[in-house]
């Protein structure tokens, strides 16, 4: 659990305006899902970024410079899930050396998160309990890709779509 790093207020005002901005005026694709290990598995929205820059070069550029550590880009994209569509247990890679980062871009803030739900759940075989974290907007969450997490959508009462852009990377190691 001590490999999950979050920060919050991650991108400046001006870059998280046009983030939300490249996501609103794109178009999303329904049909993604987690593929767990789950008897259920929902499909809910997803957006393809690999090729937006601003997304697959400049915010990767920014993970890299605060985590210092180089990373080749697996691919980047924008999960939409709205009500009832949860995500199943996963992990999204086996590769001791990759690493999933998640950017929170639905406005949710500290005060009505617990009434929102939507938050990201970590399962690890050696403890009995389960780890979540909230889906506070502009949060951004690393963690290895061989953790088993499945991210929730918002619960009835909130209509907005609990969207989460995630960047799968890769580490280069030096040798």
């Amino acid at each position: 659990m001590d490999k999950i790093k979050i920060i919050d207020k991650f991108l400046t005002d001006t870059e998280l305006k046009k983030a939300t901005s490249i996501i609103q005026n794109n178009s999303w694709k329904f049909g993604h899902s987690s593929c767990g290990i789950e008897l259920v598995n929902t499909e809910f929205w997803s957006m393809n970024l690999n090729d937006n820059n601003f997304f697959s070069i400049y915010l990767k550029n920014i993970i890299e410079k605060t985590f210092g550590r180089k990373f080749i880009l697996n691919r980047v994209y924008a999960n939409g899930q709205t009500y009832g569509q949860n995500g199943s247990y996963h992990k999204d890679s086996e590769d001791e050396d990759t690493y999933t980062v998640c950017l929170y871009l639905t406005e949710i803030d500290k005060e009505c998160v617990d009434t929102a739900g939507g938050y990201i759940y970590f399962k690890f075989d050696d403890k009995k309990y389960k780890v979540c974290y909230e889906p506070l907007f502009n949060r951004l969450i690393m963690f290895p890709s061989n953790y088993y997490h499945k991210g929730c959508a918002f619960n009835r009462y909130i209509n907005d779509m609990r969207i989460c852009v995630a960047w799968k990377l890769k580490e280069i190691v030096n040798e």
